[in-house]
């Protein structure tokens, strides 16, 4: 293999995880550091200047699809003069995109309880907290970035604006997971219209509630 051209550490780093994320969701941890560094087109030596070990791989690229800064960046750079029906729409396409890297993530990286050795188990369990903090931590600054696209429109909402983007959140949580088994269309604009306009047909949304 020809030698790879130097690049910034920080460079080096973004090109192999942008190599190893589909092999980690085709492989899980199974994924072999000769495989990533052929997608990558490097040396596999050049992976542990960057990184201290395979693992060490795998927990960035869990950690980059955890970090929610470029999706805060996306949602806040919706066109703040787009009718709020766009503006969730866009919001809720981004927000898919999310949902959709994390859990097939996820769902490649499941452990088997039963294989998992004592040591293994704790250092499991030390990961798990890490993401869940950074989970946490990126649910905040999402519903963050949804307040500011819901924005002027917010005094038209029943409910106060970060409950209406919690409320988002969940609903393209719930209609993108797969293991949660609902049949609700993932097209963003059913989403938001069921969100703006409740499942009542236009004719009828005007009733007294039962």
């Amino acid at each position: 293999m020809a030698r790879a051209n130097p690049l910034p550490p920080d460079e080096r780093r973004a090109a192999i995880l942008t190599a190893s994320e589909p092999l980690v969701m085709q492989y899980g941890r199974e994924v072999s550091t000769r495989q990533i560094a052929e997608a990558a087109g490097i040396a596999e030596g050049t992976i542990f200047r960057v990184f201290p070990n395979k693992d060490a791989v795998i927990d960035a690229v869990i950690g980059d699809a955890f970090d929610a800064e470029t999706t805060f960046a996306a949602l806040t750079g919706i066109d703040s003069e787009l009718d709020l029906t766009t503006r969730l729409e866009l919001a809720v396409e981004v927000l898919e995109a999310r949902m959709r890297r994390v859990v097939s993530l996820f769902g490649a990286l499941r452990t088997d309880p039963q294989t998992v050795t004592d040591a293994g188990r704790s250092e499991h369990e030390r990961r798990r907290e890490r993401h869940e903090e950074q989970r946490r931590a990126g649910n905040a600054r999402l519903t963050a970035a949804l307040v500011q696209v819901i924005g002027p429109d917010a005094e038209r909402l029943k409910l106060p604006a970060d409950k209406a983007a919690d409320l988002i959140r969940g609903l393209v949580f719930t209609v993108t997971h797969p293991g949660i088994g609902v049949t609700i269309s993932d097209e963003p604009r059913e989403i938001v219209d069921t969100l703006l306009h409740g499942i009542l047909t236009p004719t009828h949304a005007g009733l007294s509630p039962c």
